[in-house]
C-alpha cells in the first residue's frame, strides 16, 4: 500500500510556505479508509470540518472541530471524512523538529518523556487558538506571502499557546525520537482493528520483521495473542454488565455469533452465562 508523504502531498492545497515553514488550508472529500501517512515534519491539525481519526505508535484518537493535535514525525495511520454535504476540512501548520526543540530549551516544563511515548498532544481549543486560526486562514485566503521571519513569529505564537495549555506534554514532544516499542504499539492498539500490515508500520518494521521481534517478545504468533488478547478484555466488559450483542464490533467480530463461538471455544461458557459468574 502506499504512504503519502506529508507535508509534500498537500502542496496542491491553498498553502504558504516559507523555508521549511507551512500554512495549510487543506480541503478534501475524504474517506473512510486508513491511509498510511509518514510526517517528515511536525503538524499542529485542526479540524474545521468532518473528523480525522489517527493511530501513532502508543495511542489513537479522533479529531473533531473544536480540537486540535500536535503530531510529530514519524508514521501515522489515518482516516479523515467528512460527515455532512461539504468536503472533510483542516488548518495545518507543518515545521521542522529543531524549531519545537530551540521553543522548549528556554521554557519551563518538566519534560522526560521520549518523542517514542508522546504520540501526539491532543487538546481543546480555546478563543484565542480559535483567532489563530481564522487569521491563519484569512492569510491563506488573501494568498499573502510571507518571510521565513514573519512565519517563524506566527509559529512561535501558536507555540507559545501550545505551552501555556500543556508545558509539560510539549516540552517532551521534541526530543529524539526513541526505537519503538512493539509491545507499545500492540497494546495500544488492541481495538484498534489494525491489520498486521499496518501494526508493522506503525513500528517501523516490515510484515515479516513484525512476525519475527512478535514471536520473540511474545512467544506466539500476534494473530492468536490478539485475539486472545480481546477475548479477555471482553471478559472485564460482561463482569461490568455488558452484553455480547454490544461488544462483538468492538472487539472485532462481524457477527455476535461468531463472537460467541470464539468465547465459548476459549472459556467453555457462553458471554451470557460469563456474565453470571459470581
Amino acid at each position: 500500500m502506499e504512504i503519502i508523504q506529508v507535508p509534500e502531498v498537500t502542496r496542491h492545497h491553498s498553502h504558504i510556505s516559507a523555508g521549511e515553514i507551512t500554512f495549510v488550508d487543506y480541503h478534501d472529500r475524504g474517506s473512510a479508509f486508513r491511509t498510511r501517512v509518514f510526517f517528515s515534519r511536525c503538524a499542529v491539525s485542526f479540524v474545521q470540518n468532518g473528523q480525522k481519526q489517527i493511530y501513532r505508535a502508543a495511542e489513537n484518537t479522533i479529531l473533531t472541530p473544536g480540537y486540535g493535535m500536535l503530531i510529530p514525525e514519524g508514521n501515522s495511520i489515518i482516516a479523515e471524512h467528512s460527515n455532512n454535504a461539504e468536503p472533510y476540512g483542516s488548518v495545518i501548520v507543518f515545521f521542522p523538529r529543531s524549531i519545537g526543540q530551540e521553543f522548549t530549551v528556554s521554557r519551563p516544563g518538566k519534560g522526560g518523556a521520549s518523542a517514542s511515548d508522546m504520540p501526539y498532544i491532543y487538546f481543546k481549543t480555546n478563543a484565542y487558538i480559535n483567532e489563530y486560526v481564522r487569521n491563519i486562514k484569512s492569510l491563506i485566503a488573501g494568498r499573502q506571502s510571507l518571510s521565513y521571519e514573519m512565519a517563524l513569529l506566527k509559529l512561535t505564537e501558536l507555540l507559545t499557546a501550545l505551552h501555556e495549555l500543556a508545558p509539560e506534554l510539549l516540552s517532551g514532544m521534541f526530543g529524539t525520537p526513541a526505537d519503538i516499542s512493539l509491545k507499545t504499539v500492540v497494546e495500544n492498539n488492541l481495538l484498534g482493528s489494525l491489520t498486521l500490515d499496518e501494526l508493522a508500520f506503525l513500528s517501523n518494521r516490515s510484515v515479516s520483521s513484525f512476525k519475527r521481534d512478535f514471536e520473540r517478545d511474545y512467544g506466539v504468533a500476534p494473530q492468536k495473542y490478539i485475539r486472545e488478547r480481546k477475548l479477555e478484555m471482553a471478559c472485564t466488559e460482561l463482569l461490568k454488565g455488558k452484553s455480547a450483542s454490544e461488544l462483538y464490533l468492538d472487539y472485532g467480530y462481524q457477527h455476535v455469533s461468531n463472537f460467541n463461538t470464539a468465547f465459548k471455544r476459549k472459556y467453555g461458557v457462553t458471554p451470557a452465562n460469563y456474565r453470571k459468574t459470581p
